[in-house]
């Protein structure tokens, strides 16, 4: 075994610095830190991929085709540069961040070198990793992750789908996130519409997400009487239909959509808020209600989902059944601002688990016990 184990595949993200897209920001955070744990990294990029300098450790292979393939043509492409990477012996250990970009590349690659001459990397293991699935593609994706040699995941939640899924469990290893922890920011309160309680909605404006949640929930908060106010950062295909019913409300006053924010922007807006709202339906780990808690940001969460585990319910934050009356009675049970105080406290204490650093040496483990087994 080197003293580096060698672990590589093929990259569907551009690893763009500046990306807040939720899957990118772990892969980068990952990938900058597994050096430092044993774990040297070859990625196949696509060309034109704007990622910047890779951490020591960390080599591009730049492939022919350009970002946004479609994961029903990445095979073509893909398998390959999966064979290449088995049969020069680059690798001790195959490693796909994306189930359905990059684990059918990965097992055919493997499968096509086992029946070719040349086997010596034939039994090189398998990981993927995996946040959340799919509804559309579950049935696809559990099978391609039956056959990986083992699944990182970013919660319990998760692990509970892919036991569910028919992954054996001695397989599933989960591993929680980390968060970014710049220097505390300077507030900006002024940025929000109005005085009241100043609510905070961060991720793109899209049906999975349920914004309009958090939109009926400021509705009904008007309704019984409770000034607060709404900042809405993240964009998305929803955006207009969102615009439009809070001009048919009557809640244009009170709220104010930002667009896309720059990752300084987003932790000013944590600094300055008084309560994250996150209704989302669909998430693996709940990154952004893990930073909101990192800065002692009390959050509303909606129950039945992985970022229940992002905070400590009743304590750090509070789950609600996603509706808006549901989200609001939440929103007036934290108005008092000693229980928020007291909340903020709690959060940035609960948060401490999340280090990047714990998260890369923990991953790193999983890799270095598969390859040795």
């Amino acid at each position: 075994m080197p003293t580096h184990l060698r672990v590589g595949g093929p990259e569907y993200y551009r690893l763009r610095p500046d990306s807040d897209i939720g899957g990118e920001v772990y892969e980068r955070m990952l990938l900058e830190r597994l050096p430092a744990h044993g774990v040297d990294v070859v990625l196949g990029l696509p060309k034109d991929h704007g990622a910047g300098d890779l951490a020591p450790g960390v080599t591009a292979d730049v492939l022919r085709h350009g970002p946004g393939l479609h994961w029903l043509a990445a095979p073509v492409v893909l398998v390959p540069y999966v064979i290449r990477l088995l049969r020069r012996g680059r690798v001790d250990l195959l490693r796909g961040h994306s189930v359905r970009y990059c684990g059918p590349s990965l097992l055919l690659g493997r499968a096509a070198v086992r029946a070719g001459p040349g086997r010596a990397s034939a039994g090189v293991p398998i990981v993927l990793h995996h946040h959340h699935f799919f509804p559309r593609w579950r049935a696809l994706e559990a099978a391609i992750l039956r056959r990986a040699d083992a699944v990182v995941t970013v919660s319990e939640y998760s692990r509970l789908e892919l036991l569910a899924a028919g992954v054996h469990a001695d397989r599933v290893h989960v591993v929680l996130d980390g968060v970014a922890r710049p220097p505390q920011s300077t507030p900006c309160p002024e940025l929000w519409p109005g005085p009241g309680l100043r609510l905070l909605h961060v991720g793109r404006l899209e049906p999975r997400k349920r914004p309009s949640v958090v939109l009926a929930a400021l509705g009904e908060l008007r309704r019984q009487g409770v000034p607060a106010t709404l900042l809405m950062a993240g964009d998305g295909p929803q955006r207009s239909e969102l615009l439009q019913h809070v001009n048919r409300a009557g809640l244009a006053d009170c709220v104010r959509f930002l667009g896309r924010v720059s990752e300084q922007l987003k932790w000013q807006l944590y600094d300055s808020a008084e309560l994250l709202l996150f209704a989302s339906a669909l998430e693996g780990f709940g990154l952004v209600v893990a930073e909101a808690q990192s800065r002692g940001l009390p959050v509303v969460a909606a129950e039945g989902t992985a970022s229940s585990e992002a905070l400590e319910p009743g304590l750090s934050g509070l789950l609600a059944s996603p509706s808006g009356p549901a989200f609001a009675a939440a929103v007036m049970q934290l108005a008092d601002p000693a229980r928020r105080l007291e909340m903020s406290a709690r959060a940035a204490d609960f948060a401490r688990r999340f280090d990047w650093d714990v998260c890369a040496a923990e991953v790193a483990q999983v890799y270095v016990d598969l390859a040795a087994r």
